[in-house]
Parts: structure tokens; sequence; C-alpha cells
């Protein structure tokens, strides 16, 4: 099912489509079957019809007249003297006269028209038994009996040559009262084109009628579910998200209309989060202000350097904390920047470090200063960590990669993944005493992913640490 899978709509659009029209189809074949069929029974029922009315003539015209069965009556003879050769047409009813019937092995035998057949003769008081309607093909047909019917039909041909040749004929065969055997054979007229141009311009004229409005309907509910779709991937990302007009069938009215009321809830609260950080972050860091002015008045050098260093490292925390927590709902607008310009002044700021400027001008809509806090982290721990730092960086359409190496020791594997988490440390490559709150990776995180991207650790294979820092262009 893996072919039918890359042919199968993702959209709810395409897939009401392509559900409905492959169902139309289905019923429609169906459709088609049937009525081929039904046209092919009335075209064989038409036709022994036409052999049975034929051949009652005949034979009533034999116990009247004497006239033998297949020669023409008096009417006709003069008829054709008048007219002459070129007027002369073949009956559309073959009959002759044998001492035995025309039996094919590849026949059809019609069981409810020769049953038909019977009581139709036995109403008439036409004195025939034995008799059998069967369909055959034209060309298993007596030479005396498809010969004749041939030359009809190529002289129709002549005057419309689009008249296809038959295919299959109607044969019946019955016994006389003298013991000998009646055999009458018609083409039946090929009217499938007809049938099968009917049908597909019924079958146009259905999926126009069905297809369109439903188009119509399904694109009213596919596109409010698209942009909703759209705002709520924006949600947490950069830039703010407006309000989405509710729009199409009630029920969607009514999903947008809870989202637009859950985002403005949600905006709310992001908003006290942020005066509360703002006054937790006020109230913490006046104590520490104060604490550290106050341990200037300590005399020992030493124990004073080890008092200020402590009240750094609880700020230092303290702004990591309060810049991971208002990640959500950043106050800085998005600006477009030159990508490359900005890791080159982030770049400066820390030895070594080898970048390596991009052929191309790369620009971006991004924050820019949380671009730069979360550049310094994965630099300054490449710098840390890994003694050196080289920054490359990648662009395409819709997004821009920036790789960070370093040549450390790298990190298992196995721990990679929880190193984004809040305060974990790996305890041999990247312990303690280098300092650090711990944040940097899951601050770095959030920022990528804030701005459409994502941050992720691999062990390069020359060795050492690479991470990969991507977001939309």
């Amino acid at each position: 099912m893996a072919w039918a899978s890359r042919f199968w709509p993702r959209s709810l659009y395409g897939q009401i489509l392509l559900v409905t029209a492959s169902a139309l189809l289905i019923a429609q074949s169906i459709n088609a079957a049937l009525l081929l069929f039904g046209v092919r029974n009335r075209a064989v029922s038409e036709t022994a019809a036409m052999v049975v009315s034929r051949v009652a003539n005949q034979v009533e015209r034999l116990e009247a007249t004497g006239i033998p069965i297949g020669e023409p009556d008096n009417w006709y003879k003069r008829h054709i003297e008048r007219s002459g050769e070129r007027r002369r047409r073949s009956p559309p009813v073959a009959i002759t006269i044998a001492p035995n019937p025309i039996l094919i092995e590849r026949s059809h035998i019609q069981e409810d028209i020769s049953e038909r057949a019977r009581d139709f003769f036995r109403q008439g008081d036409i004195n025939l038994s034995g008799v059998r309607i069967s369909t055959v093909s034209t060309k298993l047909l007596p030479a005396q009996l498809r010969d004749a019917q041939l030359r009809r039909w190529n002289a129709g041909r002549l005057r419309n040559p689009n008249i296809p040749t038959p295919t299959r004929a109607v044969l019946l065969t019955a016994r006389l009262p003298d013991g000998a055997w009646v055999n009458a054979a018609a083409f039946v007229r090929p009217d499938e084109r007809a049938s099968i141009f009917a049908l597909l311009l019924q079958t146009f004229t259905l999926f126009i009628a069905v297809m369109i409005p439903l188009a119509l309907v399904a694109r009213r509910i596919a596109d409010p579910l698209s942009k909703l779709t759209q705002r709520v991937q924006r949600v947490g990302l950069a830039g703010e998200v407006d309000t989405l007009q509710p729009a199409g069938p009630d029920d969607v009215r009514q999903l947008i209309e809870a989202f637009n009321a859950m985002h403005a809830r949600v905006s709310a609260l992001l908003g006290e989060k942020d005066v509360m950080l703002g006054a937790i972050g006020h109230d913490l860091k006046t104590p520490l202000a104060a604490l550290r002015v106050r341990i200037e008045c300590v005399e020992d050098d030493h124990e004073r350097e080890k008092m200020a260093a402590t009240i750094d490292e609880m700020v230092t925390i303290l702004d990591d904390i309060l810049t991971l927590a208002r990640l959500g709902k950043s106050g800085e607008t998005l600006q477009s920047v030159d990508i490359g310009a900005l890791i080159e002044s982030v770049s400066g700021e820390f030895e070594p470090v080898e970048f390596h400027i991009p052929e191309k001008r790369v620009v971006a809509n991004i924050r820019p200063v949380l671009l730069r806090r979360a550049l310094r982290n994965l630099i300054g721990n490449a710098i840390i960590y890994g003694k050196s730092a080289q920054v490359r960086i990648h662009s395409n359409a819709n997004n821009v990669v920036i790789h960070i190496d370093d040549e450390g020791p790298g990190i298992d594997p196995a721990e990679m993944e929880s190193m984004f988490e809040p305060f974990t440390r790996a305890e041999k490559s990247r312990s303690r005493s280098t300092g650090g709150s711990g944040l940097g990776l899951t601050i770095s995180r959030a920022i990528a992913r804030a701005h459409g991207g994502d941050l992720t650790l691999s062990n390069r294979e020359e060795g050492g640490l690479r991470a990969t820092f991507s977001f939309k262009g």
C-alpha cells in the first residue's frame, strides 16, 4: 500500500474530492456494466423478434399461397424488376430450408427468448416444433446465411461509413410439419457506441453537478481550518498571532471562536506571568544589590571576592531563569537582520573562534537580542569545554542552519537529549567547576524553537561536539 499512499492527498479538501470522485466513478462503472448488458440484451431481443416475425410471415405465406419459404413473393419480384439491380437489397433476415438444423457449438442458447417464440407460434397457430433461438458469432454462420447479411450491411456502410460491422447474430432453427428445418439468421445491430457516448455524457454531467458544489463546500470547510492550523503553528513562535475571523460552517466557526478565546486567555496568563516575574526579579535583585554593596566592608580580600562571586552567580542564575520564563511571550519585535554580520559580531567577543563567512548574504527576520543570547551560550560552551569554536552558516529557501563545532571530548549519545533539561550537566566533560547556571542549552533551544527551528547536538567523526542551531529564514 506504500505506492497508494503517494497518491493519497494529505489535505482534507483533497481527500473529500478524491473519495467522492472515486465513489462516483465506481458507481458509474457499475451503472455502465449494467447498462451495456441491458443494451446488448435488448438488441438481441429486438433482433430475435424480427427473425421470429419474418419466419412466421413466411410460414403463413407458404400455407396461404404455396410460395416456398425464403423465396420472394410476386410483388417483391415486380419491384426488383422495375428498380433494377442497383436498387436491390438483401432482406433483413436470411432464411434457408435444409433437411437438418444448423447447430453451432460455440453458440449461446437464449432459453427465455426461445420460450417466448414458441408461445408466439402456438398462439398464431403456426405449426413449428423444436424452436430454438441462439446468439452466435457472425464468423461462425454458414455462408448462405452470412453473405446476404454482409452485403446488406456493406451497402449501408456506403451511405454511412461510421456504421460498424456486426459481430453477433441471432440464429433461429425450427422444424416444419414435413420434417424440413427452417434456419433463419439476422445480424444484431451494434448500438453500444451510442450507449457509451450517452453514458460518458451522463457521467460528465453527474461529475459537474456533484463535484463543483462539493468542491465549493469542501473549500468553505478546508480554508478556515487551514488558516486555523497556521495560527496554531505560530503560537509560541516569534511574532504576535492575529485574531482569526470566524468563517465556514457553524462547527468550524465555533472551533475558531474557541481557539480565539483560548489564545486570549493564554496571552492574558503570559502577561500576568511577565508582570509577576518582573516583580520577583526586582524583589530578588534589590537585596542582592544591597548585599553586594555591604560586602565591600569586608576587610579580607579573599573572602570578599568569594562572596562577590557567589552573589554574581546568583544574579546570573536569576537572569537565566527570568529569560527562560519570558521566552513564551517576548516583547522584542522581529527585525530583518544580516545573520552573517550578527554571528561575526558575537564571535568577536570570544577567543579563539573561527567563523567561515558565507558566500551569499543571509538575511532573516529574527529577534536579534535573543539570537545573540543563544549564540553566546553555544560559542561560549564550545570554547570552555572544547577549547575552540568553528562557526559555519548554511541557508536555503526556508531555513537557516548554524553549526558550532568544538574539539572537546564530546558527550555520551545516551545523555545528549538530557543536556537540554534545565540544570542538567554531564559529570565528566562538563562539570560544575566550569561555571554557568546549567540553563544555557535549555535557553538556546527555546530561542531556536521560538523562531520555528530547533537545536540539536551530535558528536563529530573527527572528534568534538557539533551544535546545530536552525531557524526559519
